[in-house]
């Protein structure tokens, strides 16, 4: 992701997370591993975080209780939990 990211709806109810690496000159859709259609939750801002290493880990929740994460700055994406509450909030931590 670099410098920023937003979380953007597609048609279909698809969904990305779009980032940009340049200052905010372009942007680039990230949606691999994320659902790609008939998919219609809601992340909150608070519930995304992100981790310090390199590449940055990033995870993010929703309003239907899947947590995503990615461990490469959101070039790709897998769902690690899911029919959980809905996620206000996220943080990350170190393991190990």
């Amino acid at each position: 992701m670099g410098q920023s990211g937003r979380f953007v709806d597609r048609p279909a109810g698809g969904r990305s997370l779009d980032g940009w690496r340049d200052g905010g000159e372009t942007w680039e859709a990230k949606g691999e591993g994320l659902p790609g259609r008939d998919c219609f939750f809601t992340v909150l801002r608070q519930a995304m975080a992100v981790d310090q290493n390199t590449p940055a880990g990033v995870c993010f929740g929703t309003n239907s209780g899947s947590v995503f994460a990615s461990a490469d700055e959101g070039e790709s994406w897998a769902e690690v939990a899911r029919h959980l509450p809905m996620v206000l909030c996220g943080e990350v931590m170190a393991a190990g």
